[in-house]
């Protein structure tokens, strides 16, 4: 008796082979790319779909990892994190006290070229006082008249002019600020020689008595005049401002002085004249 195939059985043979077929067609494949020398497709199928699976996979498994690693270690790891922090604010200290000393440096050298232009017997002093809340804008320096300081010697730092001493005792002085307002210094704009008096204003300097002739500019700069007290071309400032009025008899200047009151420490006071 002959066994009849069923539909069932058409089908499993259908599908065997194209089974048969598609695997033939990718070993064809495969063999021409090996030839070409290019990837297969199954190749290309892993890199773009099995590639980034796997790349997730690794980063879930070294996350997970992570978690494990800071937990088992939370107290070591946040000995080493209070370490580091105390050494960055060492460093950072450091820093400061390097900038400190090459500022500090930097006027010394400053004086040293004030002192050297200005012939003469010269006292280097410390600011060691200084009355904000007072209306006389003063300073104490620490050397007096047994160091040599009398009254009327010029104050100046590396920068320029401070002031002039107004009284001394045995081992400290006080010095009248030019920002005072009962201070008056003879003065000329170097650029055009034209001649005024710098007086105080509190909170800078201004040149009064500029004659209206004079074209005074931004930026000029102005140093002392020779008379009873100050030796002549000890830097001011420079000329921030000019008030010019056609009905004044003279114009003024503002000027930005080059010491800063702030932050003065070091002076050199020279000989009186």
């Amino acid at each position: 008796m002959v066994a009849i195939p069923s539909f069932w059985d058409e089908r499993k043979l259908l599908v065997f082979i194209a089974l048969i077929i598609v695997a033939s067609s990718a070993m064809l494949l495969e063999i021409d790319a090996v030839r070409e020398g290019r990837q297969s497709l199954f190749d290309e199928f892993a890199a773009s779909v099995l590639a980034p699976l796997e790349s997730v996979m690794t980063h879930g498994a070294q996350a997970v990892g992570g978690e494990a690693y800071a937990l088992t270690h939370a107290g070591s790891l946040a000995a080493d994190n209070a370490a580091l922090r105390e050494k960055v604010k060492e460093l950072g200290a450091d820093n400061d006290r390097l900038h400190a000393v090459i500022a500090e440096n930097g006027d010394l050298r400053r004086m040293l070229a004030m002192r050297e232009a200005h012939a003469g017997r010269s006292i280097e002093a410390d600011v060691i006082g200084y009355a904000p809340e007072t209306g006389r804008k003063e300073v104490t320096i620490d050397r007096g008249w047994r160091d040599g300081v009398k009254r009327d010697a010029v104050v100046v730092s590396g920068a320029g002019l401070v002031g002039h001493v107004v009284d001394a005792g045995p081992h400290e002085a006080h010095v009248l600020l030019v920002i005072d307002q009962t201070s008056a210094v003879p003065a000329y704009l170097q650029r055009t020689r034209s001649w005024g008096i710098v007086v105080g204003t509190s909170l800078h300097v201004k040149m009064k008595y500029i004659g209206q002739d004079k074209t005074v500019l931004a930026g000029d700069m102005a140093v002392t005049g020779r008379g009873q007290v100050y030796p002549g071309g000890i830097p001011i400032g420079r000329v921030r401002e000019v008030d010019k009025k056609d009905s004044a008899l003279y114009q003024v200047a503002v000027l930005d002085t080059f010491v800063d009151f702030d932050s003065l420490q070091h002076v050199l006071v020279l000989s009186a004249q």
